[in-house]
């Protein structure tokens, strides 16, 4: 298939650098690097591939015409027609993403080509991300904060290690220099939002200053949703309405053009009435507080003199607390998750004339995943006492010829250790190799093609959880009780993934397409066994109710998982548009079976024209998703359906409202009742959203 697709996107790249006929309209623009027209200046402009740098594939700056890999960025001005309320607004329109979960925000987490959970990386302004239970989601942050949101898609453990088998998400938060003008030296900004489905109500307030070295940004938010949602039959979508807190303090020093240190505090709390099992649509109820912190600094340095120090060095801690209160009978359950971690990375350029560019990063990197589960004061087996330390070393070379063919390669030694109470203790070590190979037509094209290892720890969850995980009243003196199943040889999941793409563009349009073909030994795949063939059932001696016993067990399957995905963009002043499709096919390898975790095929259109003279954007966007019908056993088939979204947004420029960003926006216009494979719990229907946001800056 790669091969395939590389002969193809060849022959598209030679399309793409055909000189293009004489252009009649004013606007048009003949090249991908023109410098916007007076025209251009009435919006900000679209990111596009001649100055988009992306920093997630290479871990320093890179353009992305040129970055073997397939990678998407989003930034804050394209979000703000958005106005998202959660971390499915903000990845709808990325290729080969989908944010699995439901209408419960805790419940978020990504899904890049099949990948689901831990199987992707996710970090947050540097910091990794890796907290893991049971029906949890992997965001702690206010959409409102995200400055930019890079997404890897593909194997890349040799950049960053366990957990990319599938990709990494990168979201940045806003900092001072962001919010504030050229000219300008303090600031603040307002922000109000309202949905009227689960009457949802959320405010921010920031207030932000800088001079030539020093800047500091302090923002919280606070909202929730008063009422349960409505799915799209009308019906309550139960035990949906939540409380939300969310903090940021930033600080940054900067010292000429050479050295940055920053260094921030975040706070995310949000309260909820919520079944055991988030992901269920009923249950036993507990009332559960979630509360994540993170610390985080940061230096960045680079040597004038030379290209040879292009430094950057990273400490964090991010730490979560879940408290859950069951409200049937006196059970508290207590979960302490924490990750402390430091990396430091170097990028080296070296030129030779014109005809040799070369950039190699090298760097190191550790971590520490820390848990600890309670049940009324004792130890929790079902969340228990653990570690994992990781240890690594990596490095990348990516040399350009005569501003033509390109070629990378890369590879990162990890090395980890386990431990948990009752087990032996546990060393492993992994070598993640990476290469490509790419081709520039001229300024507007670009193909590549390559293979990567990717891997992934089990989780302390899925190594070493024991004791009940449900039980289930059957009625007529007897009961089903499921226990988990530990195994703490539960090999590590390894990839190879090859890959094939093309990026390029010509006049107002830009395009990128990616195939893949990735196989996977080792895919962890969890079962749940109602009734275990190992365990006969039983009698109880002290009720003398019968007992039949079930098994949930963390098993090791070979699969594999093919696709192609793409991203066509047309960007005018006046107008722009974007489509994005993906195509998905998974298989675990005996079965046939289409793997639990994959999500189905979709395509998301989105399109908006700009009125200048009236401050006004209109648009739309529409989610086409196919149905999920060959799916394993206990996983519930799921129909195809289609959402329609409409929005406006005025940003007057004269008048009393001047200077506020109004958003309104339709969700779900034809009230289509719809879950995201493979939920249950639906998503909300028709909704009316709407917010503004006013910002002041005061110059020198």
């Amino acid at each position: 298939m790669a091969a395939q697709l590389f002969a193809g996107a060849m022959l598209a790249a030679a399309f793409a650098t055909a000189q293009p006929p004489a252009e009649t309209d004013p606007e048009a623009s003949s090249d991908l690097g023109e410098e916007p027209t007076e025209k251009d200046a009435t919006r900000e402009p679209a990111l596009r591939f001649a100055d988009t740098v992306v920093v997630t594939a290479s871990r320093s700056d890179a353009p992305l015409l040129t970055t073997p890999a397939a990678v998407s960025v989003v930034t804050s001005e394209e979000l703000a027609s958005e106005a998202p309320r959660a971390f499915a607004d903000v990845f709808d329109a990325f290729p080969g993403v989908q944010i699995q979960g439901n209408s419960r925000r805790i419940t978020e987490a990504p899904n890049i080509r099949g990948f689901a959970d831990q199987q992707v990386v996710v970090r947050q302004d540097g910091g990794r991300q890796n907290f893991h239970a049971a029906h949890s989601g992997r965001f702690f942050l206010d959409p409102d904060l995200i400055q930019r949101v890079e997404v890897l898609r593909g194997a890349n453990s040799a950049l960053f290690g366990s957990g990319a088998l599938g990709g990494v998400v990168s979201v940045t938060t806003r900092s001072a220099r962001d919010l504030l003008g050229s000219d300008e030296i303090f600031g603040g900004r307002y922000r109000v939002g309202f949905q009227t489905n689960g009457r949802d109500l959320s405010q921010s307030f920031s207030t932000f200053a800088a001079n030539e070295s020093l800047e500091g940004l302090a923002s919280f938010t606070l909202g929730g949703t008063g009422r349960a949602l409505r799915d799209g039959n009308g019906d309550r979508i139960p035990n949906t309405e939540d409380d939300l807190r969310n903090g940021l303090v930033k600080l940054g020093w900067t010292s000429g053009a050479r050295t940055r240190i920053e260094t921030s505090w975040q706070r995310f709390d949000t309260l909820g009435v919520e079944p055991t099992n988030a992901n269920a649509l009923s249950g036993s109820l507990v009332d559960r507080d979630t509360r994540w912190e993170g610390l985080r600094a940061r230096l960045e340095t680079r040597s004038l003199g030379s290209e040879w120090v292009d430094l950057q060095a990273l400490a964090y801690r991010n730490a979560i607390r879940v408290e859950e209160e069951l409200q049937i009978t006196p059970r508290h359950d207590g979960s302490r998750f924490e990750t402390l971690g430091a990396e430091v990375t170097n990028t080296s350029r070296f030129r030779t004339g014109d005809a040799v560019e070369l950039r190699v990063s090298a760097g190191l990197e550790a971590y520490r995943d820390e848990q600890s589960g309670t049940r009324n004061g004792e130890d929790r087996i079902q969340f228990p006492d653990a570690t994992a330390t990781y240890f690594a070393a990596f490095a990348q070379a990516e040399a350009e010829l005569w501003n033509r063919l390109q070629w990378t390669v890369g590879a990162r030694r990890d090395s980890w250790r386990l431990r948990a109470e009752r087990f032996a203790e546990r060393d492993q070590s992994q070598l993640s190799p990476r290469a490509t190979v790419g081709y520039r037509f001229g300024d507007r094209a670009f193909a590549w093609i390559g293979a990567s290892r990717g891997f992934r720890v089990p989780s302390l969850t899925e190594l070493f959880a024991d004791g009940i995980h449900f039980q289930i009243p059957l009625g007529a003196g007897a009961d089903l009780l499921n226990w988990f199943r530990p195994n703490p040889d539960l090999a590590a999941e390894r990839g190879v993934s090859r890959e094939a793409g093309f990026r390029g563009g010509r006049g107002a349009w830009t395009l990128e397409t990616t195939c893949f073909d990735q196989s996977v030994s080792d895919y962890v795949d969890q079962r749940v066994l109602l009734t275990d063939p190992a365990y006969p059932p039983i009698v109880d001696p002290a009720t003398g109710e019968g007992v039949l016993t079930g098994s949930t067990v963390n098993a090791s399957v070979e699969a594999r998982l093919r696709g192609c995905e793409s991203l066509a963009r047309f960007d005018r002043p006046r107008f722009r548009m974007r489509v994005a499709g993906s195509l998905l096919d998974t298989e675990e390898v005996g079965s046939g079976l289409s793997l639990a975790r994959a999500p189905a095929n979709r395509l998301h259109l989105s399109a908006s024209t700009r009125m200048p003279s009236l401050d006004l954007e209109l648009g739309g966007r529409m989610s086409l998703v196919g149905a999920r019908t060959e799916v394993p056993e206990l996983v519930e088939e799921s129909p195809g359906y289609r959402v329609l979204d409409l929005f406006l947004r005025y940003t007057p420029t004269r008048g009393p409202l001047s200077g506020v960003d109004w958003t309104l926006a339709l969700d779900n216009l034809t009230d289509q009742y719809f879950a995201v494979f493979p939920a249950v719990v639906p998503q909300p229907g028709r909704s009316l959203r709407i917010s503004a946001a006013y910002r002041f800056g005061m110059s020198r």
